[in-house]
Order: C-alpha cells, then sequence, then structure tokens
C-alpha cells in the first residue's frame, strides 16, 4: 500500500511540474512575442532589437531662396530698368531776323522740351573787319516780360565771326518758359569789332515758340 500511495504521489508532483513547465513556456513565449526577450534578468536572451528609429525628414531648400521655390530653382528674377520717358521735344523752323549796319543776326530754328528752350541762329558780318557776338551778354525776354540769360554750360556758339563770314550755333536759354509764353525777343549786347553795330547790340524779336 506504501508503494502505491508513493507512486500516486509521484505522479501527481510529476503532473503538476508538466503544467508548471507548461505554464513557464507558454510565458516565455508571450515575453518574446511582446517583449523581445526570454528569462528574466540576466538570465533573459534578446530575440529581436527593440530599438525603434524614428524616421527623419531632412528639408533642403537652395540657399538663399527657401522652401518649393529654392528645391526646384527659385523663384523667377525679374530686371525691370526704370526709365523716364523723355519730354517731346517740339521743333518749329522759320526765319526770325535782325540786321543792324553790316551785321545781321537770324533765328532758323527753335526746339522746346518741357520748357527748355533751344535757339538756333546765324550771324553774317558784311563787313571787312572781325567782329565778336559773346555768349555771356546775350539775353532773351519772353512775352509775359520774364528775362532770362544764355546758358554757358549748354549752349554752342563760336562767338567769332570773320569779315565776310557767317557762323552758326545754338542757344539755350538758363530757365525754363512758363507753358503760356508764346514768343521771345533775343539780344546779342557786348558786341565788338572795327564795324561792329553802334551800341554793339542787336535784338531779334517776335521768336515763335512751338506748341
Amino acid at each position: 500500500m506504501d508503494d502505491g500511495n508513493h507512486r500516486k504521489k509521484n505522479n501527481a508532483v510529476l503532473k503538476i511540474s508538466l503544467v508548471m513547465l507548461g505554464v513557464l513556456v507558454l510565458l516565455g513565449v508571450i515575453q518574446a512575442v511582446t517583449a523581445g526577450t526570454v528569462g528574466v534578468g540576466a538570465l533573459s536572451v534578446t530575440l529581436r532589437d527593440t530599438t525603434s528609429t524614428a524616421p527623419t525628414t531632412t528639408s533642403t531648400s537652395a540657399e538663399g531662396d527657401g522652401g518649393l521655390d529654392g528645391a526646384i530653382g527659385g523663384s523667377p528674377t525679374t530686371t525691370t530698368e526704370e526709365t523716364t520717358p523723355s519730354a517731346e521735344t517740339k521743333v518749329l523752323t522759320g526765319s526770325w531776323k535782325q540786321v543792324r549796319g553790316l551785321l545781321t543776326v537770324e533765328v532758323t530754328k527753335v526746339e522746346t522740351q518741357a520748357g527748355r528752350v533751344r535757339l538756333y541762329l546765324t550771324a553774317t558780318n558784311a563787313s571787312t573787319a572781325k567782329m565778336d557776338l559773346p555768349i555771356a551778354p546775350i539775353t532773351a525776354v519772353d512775352n509775359n516780360g520774364r528775362k532770362y540769360g544764355a546758358s554757358l554750360a549748354t549752349s554752342k556758339w563760336p562767338v567769332a565771326v570773320g569779315k565776310g563770314a557767317t557762323i552758326s550755333g545754338f542757344i539755350d536759354l538758363d530757365q525754363k518758359a512758363a507753358a503760356n509764353v508764346a514768343t521771345v525777343e533775343v539780344t546779342f549786347a557786348g558786341i565788338t569789332g572795327q564795324l561792329a553795330p553802334t551800341g554793339g547790340a542787336v535784338t531779334v524779336p517776335g521768336i515763335t515758340l512751338p506748341k
């Protein structure tokens, strides 16, 4: 009887051991699936790499442009050159002439641009001696009574006219004329020479400005 009881006890212990072993194996499988390791502490074995690496997104942009514009070559660059259109130049040709003694002064063309006035002139010396018609003493008066001088910086005038010769050039007035100015008269003063006109001056009146 003792041997029979002892055998039953051994069988029961064996069954319990097998059940516990089964439980341990099942726990190990669950641990391996979820944690990637089997065992506890120093006795654990790593079955898979549990380190997760988050994806890294790198954004690249062209230097100086940024965003999509830089990535696809940048936004187009437009070079604009700002220009101011020049005012219309108005021209009137004709003959406004004055003769004094042996000297004839004639205006042949008038140009205006945004109030600026340029007079094209000729001077003919019919005498046997040279004459000088300097720029500095040249003056003008418009029909409103406003006075002007000749621009020394931009006027082109030869000054000296030899005996029996003709010179030509242009005179720029040193101030802008008002929009309502219709005519100007120009006076050459300070004319010098042995046979220069008496008083040393010639005035050409009624020079019409183009509109």
